[in-house]
């Protein structure tokens, strides 16, 4: 199975968010995960006329047929994770794994 990993060489303001987005819809991928450090000051995607800011949850979390995953290692803020998945609608596909901290 093929996959793409997007990562960061300048230490934030890259536009990662932007292209995680985007290759999120145009290959339209079952599992978009997220692994790094803990929540930071936030992705800013668009999506037609609408703004969305992230945090917590992979910014793939547009497409609506993938699975949007906190990969082991990263530090999770509990009330931002459980916000972000409430405000975005995503519960029943979202997970973390046993290995977070």
């Amino acid at each position: 199975m093929p996959s793409t990993v997007v990562v960061g060489g300048f230490f934030g303001d890259e536009g990662k968010g932007k292209i995680i987005s985007y290759l999120a819809k145009k290959d339209n991928p079952t599992i978009v995960v997220r692994g790094g450090a803990g929540p930071n000051a936030g992705h800013t995607i668009k999506d037609g006329n609408t703004t969305y800011k992230v945090r917590m949850l992979p910014s793939g979390f547009l497409n609506k047929n993938a699975r949007v995953m906190i990969g082991p290692g990263v530090v999770v803020d509990p009330q931002v994770f459980l916000k972000e998945i409430q405000e975005f609608g995503v519960s029943s596909r979202a997970f973390m794994d046993n290995h977070c901290g």
